[in-house]
């Protein structure tokens, strides 16, 4: 077969691809594809809203299925501490829960209630919170602003409270201060006798001290909201008296 043909006079010959022959790249008349580069990706409305609706499936799953220990508090991420605002302006899109860092946000789940499931937790149990060094990346990704973003030194996610019947440093005499060493706010101090005591007003609600805790199954030392410490059977100190 003749691929080409030679036009024109012998001293001026140029070469013309046959038909259906196209450069480098192009598409010939019979449709194929030559050496071309990559193509770019095209995603178009349709995909994303799939992507969307199985990213929300995928976390009301997660959140249905997965069990907590009873009693958990409901914590929320640094800046939404307001929680009836929290919840009317939640989309329960889990974007926060997505651009977490550290990976401590998981979607709530049934045993919250109806109305703040697959709204974002803070689970200390998952990590520490690190609201000073990710640039609160799960403010910044809410499409509806509904967590706030406060200064670093006015976060208080909640508070930390040692439950004195199940820390081995109060209930078994041992030496325990794994919670005093992980803290990096200098929230948990040892008292006289070397068992730890939280200082409320230095207590950011990190999570460290529960996410480090060596009691088993459940840590010792919790971090609750604010406004739901217990007052009572715990190794705490409120402003600064004893």
């Amino acid at each position: 077969m003749t691929m080409a043909k030679r036009e024109g006079n012998r001293g001026d010959e140029r070469v013309v691809p046959a038909a259906g022959k196209t450069g480098p790249g192009k598409r010939g008349e019979g449709g194929s594809l030559g050496s071309a580069g990559p193509r770019p990706l095209k995603v178009g409305r349709r995909d994303l809203l799939a992507l969307g609706v199985a990213g929300l499936l995928s976390g009301a799953a997660y959140a249905f299925l997965r069990e907590n220990p009873r009693g958990a508090p409901l914590l929320r991420p640094p800046g939404a501490q307001d929680e009836g605002e929290f919840a009317d302006r939640c989309l329960r899109c889990l974007a926060c829960v997505r651009a977490c860092m550290t990976g401590c946000l998981e979607p709530a789940g049934r045993e919250f209630g109806v109305d703040r499931f697959l709204t974002p937790r803070f689970n200390p149990a998952l990590a520490k919170c690190e609201f000073e060094l990710c640039g609160r990346a799960c403010a910044k990704a809410c499409p509806v602003g509904a967590i706030g973003l406060p200064p670093d030194r006015e976060v208080r996610i909640g508070v930390a409270w040692v439950d004195r019947d199940r820390c081995i440093a109060w209930r078994d005499g041992k030496d325990c201060l794994v919670c005093h060493e992980r803290c990096a706010y200098q929230a948990i101090e040892p008292d006289g006798r070397g068992r730890p005591r939280v200082l409320e007003e230095r207590c950011t609600g990190c999570g460290a001290c529960q996410n480090t805790c060596v009691t088993c199954p459940d840590p010792a030392i919790v971090v609750y909201p604010a406004s739901m410490v217990p007052r009572s059977g715990g190794g705490g100190r409120r402003r600064g008296r004893l």
